[in-house]
């Protein structure tokens, strides 16, 4: 019996998944795979400099830059489902105004 193309990438997928390290790890060492949970990839094209700022920003938050988006992601459309019309910058701006307010 031959094998069918399409046989082959679903096997050596599973083949991939069952994968045993052959060596010990470092003491402390954990490997982890967290974007198992989040299969659906989304693409953004952006320009060179465009691509700088959240770059720039998840390098400053020493995050990559993918967690950085999907944070800012998450969060936009957190706000507006809730109804939340005020971006995090506007209720920082808020935050601080109500701390300064009570402590002068």
């Amino acid at each position: 019996m031959s094998k069918k193309i399409d046989d082959v990438p679903a096997e050596e997928g599973a083949a991939a998944e069952n994968y045993d390290i052959e060596y010990t790890l470092p003491k402390g060492v954990v490997v982890t795979r967290p974007n198992l949970g989040r299969p659906t990839v989304m693409s953004v094209r952006l320009s060179a400099d465009e691509h700088a700022w959240p770059q720039r920003a998840a390098q400053k938050a020493n995050l990559p830059v993918s967690t950085l988006i999907r944070i800012w992601a998450l969060d936009r459309l957190r706000d507006e489902n809730e109804g939340s019309e005020s971006s995090v910058a506007e209720r920082l701006r808020r935050l601080e105004q109500a701390v300064f307010q009570r402590s002068v």
